[in-house]
């Protein structure tokens, strides 16, 4: 069987996620190719420094991507180094006005019930993780710095006090999409200002966090469906001018 090796997997995120990325990254440099056998179970416990369930649910991704298949009373084989059936949304459909209005109406949809569930559910210890992320979005923004990664940890530490796991995966998957198309919003509004459209949506991630920390599951949903909302209106504000100008 061909030379297996995984990295620790770190607590301080997803497992089941990390873990996946592993796995998935062996398979695609080839280190793991089409016809090979994973290792078992106990092994990728061993080397990952995981739970049995968190491999098990690994694997159960790795093949909804069409990755891995198992054989009964046999083992786990590779099967592709691509998967064509999988859910994508690719880096030019982040790029339009148009699709960035129907994954932000795509994210409301999941990312409300998310917020709800952080409320009511998070620990002490999620909280102040989602908080910090929050203090270190204002810290790059008073520098005049890109707050991008950080405004992506924040929605991430949201999913993880959720207490499902399937909401940080989503999170992850859609990437730093999460984070609107600002430069295309700023560039167009010069009468509002890139410094003040930043400081609004600073607020509006604000008045999350205080829901949350107060565990109000209902004001949580009304803040993170209005913060959504209110970048959709930026966006559909934008489509409509270029349609006007052509």
């Amino acid at each position: 069987m061909t030379s297996f090796n995984l990295a620790r997997v770190q607590k301080s995120g997803g497992l089941t996620t990390e873990l996946v990325e592993s796995l998935r990254a062996e398979i695609l440099k080839g280190n793991l190719k089409i016809g090979d056998k994973l290792p078992s179970s106990k092994i990728i416990e061993q080397q990952s420094g995981v739970s049995r369930s968190v491999v098990r649910e690994a694997i159960a991704q790795l093949k909804a991507e069409g990755l891995v298949d198992s054989k009964q009373g046999v083992g786990v084989f590779v099967t592709s180094k691509k998967n064509d059936k999988s859910f994508q949304i690719t880096k030019a459909e982040f790029e339009s006005i148009h699709n960035a209005i129907q994954i932000l109406e795509l994210r409301m949809s999941v990312e409300v019930e998310m917020g709800a569930m952080a409320a009511l559910k998070r620990s002490e210890e999620q909280m102040e993780n989602i908080t910090k992320c929050m203090l270190d979005m204002e810290k790059k923004i008073a520098d005049g710095e890109d707050s991008i990664a950080e405004d992506f940890a924040f929605h991430k530490a949201i999913a993880d006090a959720s207490g499902n796991p399937y909401f940080r995966r989503f999170i992850d998957y859609i990437g730093s999409g999460v984070i609107p198309a600002r430069e295309m919003i700023t560039n167009y509004e010069n009468g509002f200002g890139g410094d003040k459209l930043l400081s609004v949506i600073q607020e509006e991630h604000r008045q999350i966090c205080r829901a949350i920390k107060a565990q109000d599951s209902d004001l949580a949903r009304a803040s993170i469906k209005a913060h959504l909302g209110n970048s959709i209106k930026r966006h559909s504000q934008i489509e409509e001018s270029f349609s006007t100008d052509t």
